[in-house]
Order: structure tokens, then sequence, then C-alpha cells
């Protein structure tokens, strides 16, 4: 798909319109976590990426022949799980896929959480 742009030489251009820029970037203050989701951050750089997934057979194999119960891996709570997955997704992946940005985004997490979160797990 091409897309041309049209400029309009027949409209006066206005001090007004150049002082303006089309795409100014705003300053959206200091992204900030509370110090539980800190706390959530840090634990989930260290995790692996089988963490987030449900157990495999073998593993429920032993559990049900040696009576082996493995603790469990899911925060309790459903905000810091999410965010804990979106970590462990992120640091394994290099990026943040569109379905853990959308979870991110339906457990309250706003735009530049996320992309902090990104940041740190593509960092660390």
């Amino acid at each position: 798909m091409a897309v041309r742009a049209v400029v309009r030489h027949d409209q006066p251009v206005t001090a007004d319109a150049i002082d303006r820029a089309p795409f100014q970037l705003r300053d959206v203050g200091a992204v900030a976590f509370t110090p539980l989701e800190e706390q959530v951050i840090a634990l989930a750089l260290t995790d692996r990426l089988g963490s987030i997934e449900a157990p495999g057979r073998i593993e429920r194999l032993f559990a049900t022949l040696f009576g082996l119960r493995a603790p469990s891996r899911a925060l309790a709570d459903p905000r810091l799980e999410t965010l804990r997955q979106a970590v462990v997704v992120a640091r394994h992946r290099h990026h943040l896929p569109d379905a853990q940005a959308a979870a991110l985004r339906q457990a309250g997490f706003a735009l530049a959480q996320i992309r902090m979160i990104e940041a740190r797990a593509a960092a660390g």
C-alpha cells in the first residue's frame, strides 16, 4: 500500500502553524512502580521461561507417582502475576509480545510503565 503526502499551497502559512510541532513529545513524568511491583520485577528477572507454563506430562507423572507437590508458581495477586509473566517473557524473548502488553494494559499498567518493563527486561 503506497501513501502519498499532498502539500497544499493555496492555504497561507501562519507563524502559529510553524511554531507548533505536529509530533511534539511531552514529558510524562517519572515512571513509578510500587515497592511490591519493584520486588516482583526483580524476582521475575531471575525466573526461567518454564515458570510461566503449566507443568508438563513428566512433571505431573512424577507428582502422581512419588507424591511430589511442586510449590505454586503463580503469585496470589492476578495483577502482580501478569507483571511477573510479562517480565519473564520480555527477558527471554528480548521484546514484549503484543499479547503480554495487552494483558498489562488490562491489568492497569500505563503505557510508560509497559515500555519501562520492556527496557528493564531487555537490559537485564
